[in-house]
């Protein structure tokens, strides 16, 4: 079967491209999934991944335009013509006055 992914933010520049398709045996896991896309690339593994395994709080999983962080990634199979989306977490910023502020 075929899933792309999609990568948004420090997860896109770690893969170079917005999109990747993958072959994957039908059934897959999310999680299995997972691991076989960051092996692809180098240094996505630790963005996406835990030290223990776990998908990183700050790393949102959808499928499909369905949030997946709570769920677990090992417990939903993929079908043909899935799409994984991977974005991190957004914090931080200020608005202009604030930043006016620290200038003055």
């Amino acid at each position: 079967m075929r899933v792309e992914f999609e990568f948004y933010a420090t997860l896109r520049d770690a893969v170079g491209e917005k999109t990747v398709a993958r072959e994957l045996e039908a059934g897959t896991s999310i999680e299995t999934a997972l691991h076989a896309v960051t092996d692809d690339h180098d240094g996505l593994e630790s963005l996406v991944f835990r030290a223990n395994g776990a998908v990183r709080p700050n790393v949102t999983v959808s499928l499909n335009g369905q949030p997946m962080n709570e769920t677990d990634p090992a417990d939903i199979g993929l079908s043909d013509g899935d799409t994984v989306v991977l974005s991190p977490g957004v914090a931080g910023g200020a608005n202009a006055a604030a930043i006016a502020e620290v200038q003055a």
